[in-house]
């Protein structure tokens, strides 16, 4: 019921019945308990089509929270979610290198900034923490230029434990691609799609995987982790991720002697070398064409959703450029499914983990 009211905004109980195949006394008797844990509300009474009057119920926006962790290479996110999925708090801050000890100075100041949007009377409505990150991330030091302690840390931090400890709340981690999929499947997916590879371009290459509307993890979370693909054209056996990612235009403009930080602290507009920005783009699209490539291949999607901590210029440039490069490839035996832009964007992974909670609760 909290499903089809979250897809519709609002359903009467006959309407619910319908819906779910219930009678409309088991569905006025579920009501009841969901208006009396504060989850649903009765919105105006409105006539019906012959002429009964009707009372639809929503989602109560203040009924549930969670809290959404993203882990970043550049950057920590917390997302305040309610249960409608509208965003009611988010902190960002800006880092050198993710370290456990920043991380967790973050989260303390943060879990304040973020619950006193609400007010205390509704912070015992927070279901749990949910929690983006890369996995593996201490690997990655060269990449994002941290020293190699720095990240050793994160190998051995069991940051469930530590955060559910804290807080008193039952914590939820998945990879931070996945995490982003999980939120485009549920507030973005514009062409309903019930199976797509999702991309998404951040400081690295990451993505998920949807096959009949449910988000695959895989054993380890690692699915769709399309970042970690060989891809031979780029030489050296190196991975998708060497292509496709924002650290490797970061890299281009310093060596241009362009300002390259100015990408990671503002995604919504960028001033940059063009012909660094074009060649970036046709070698990261020439890389997602691959890994697209495989998703028809191996999963026959209905479509390839690509977004990104960038402009909706860039992102723009990034699907039409990488459309250009699947018609070059030989897909002979293929359908190919159809390229489109996420909707959710820069937050997707903050978002997706705040969602976490609340779908483990009640979705």
């Amino acid at each position: 019921m909290l499903s089809l009211m979250r897809q519709h905004g609002a359903l009467s109980k006959s309407d619910i019945a319908k819906h779910t195949g219930l009678s409309a006394q088991s569905a006025s008797v579920i009501i009841k308990r969901l208006k009396e844990d504060g989850l649903v509300s009765a919105m105006a009474t409105k006539q019906g089509a012959k002429g009964q009057p009707k009372t639809p119920f929503a989602l109560n926006e203040d009924g549930a929270f969670a809290i959404g962790l993203k882990v970043g290479r550049r950057s920590y996110d917390m997302t305040l979610l309610d249960i409608k999925g509208q965003v009611r708090a988010s902190i960002h801050e800006k880092i050198d290198f993710p370290s456990v000890d920043t991380f967790l100075h973050f989260v303390t100041r943060a879990f304040v900034v973020a619950t006193n949007k609400v007010g205390q009377k509704l912070v015992s409505r927070i279901q749990g923490i949910g929690v983006a990150m890369p996995s593996h991330i201490w690997q990655w030091a060269d990449e994002i230029d941290a020293p190699a302690d720095a990240l050793a840390s994160w190998e051995h931090f069991d940051i469930e434990r530590v955060l559910s400890t804290q807080f008193s709340l039952p914590v939820f981690v998945l990879n931070d691609g996945a995490a982003a999929c999980d939120a485009e499947l549920h507030f973005g997916n514009k062409a309903q799609y019930n199976s797509f590879l999702y991309i998404f371009v951040g400081t690295f290459l990451g993505g998920g995987v949807v096959l009949n509307n449910t988000l695959i993890t895989g054993k380890s979370g690692n699915a769709g982790a399309i970042g970690s693909l060989p891809f031979v054209n780029i030489g050296n056996d190196a991975q998708l991720i060497s292509g496709a990612s924002l650290y490797v235009l970061a890299n281009m403009l310093k060596e241009s002697g362009d300002n390259a930080e100015h990408i990671f602290e503002n995604t919504s507009n960028w001033s940059c070398n063009e012909d660094v920005l074009t060649n970036w783009c046709l070698k990261a699209s020439e890389g997602i064409a691959f890994a697209a490539h495989c998703a028809m291949s191996l999963l026959d999607v209905e479509g390839i959703i690509i977004d990104g901590a960038m402009p909706a210029a860039v992102k723009s440039r990034i699907v039409e450029e990488t459309q250009k490069a699947l018609l070059k490839q030989d897909t002979r035996g293929l359908i190919h499914s159809e390229l489109a832009l996420g909707k959710v964007g820069p937050k997707a992974q903050s978002i997706g983990s705040a969602h976490l909670p609340l779908s483990a609760n009640y979705f």
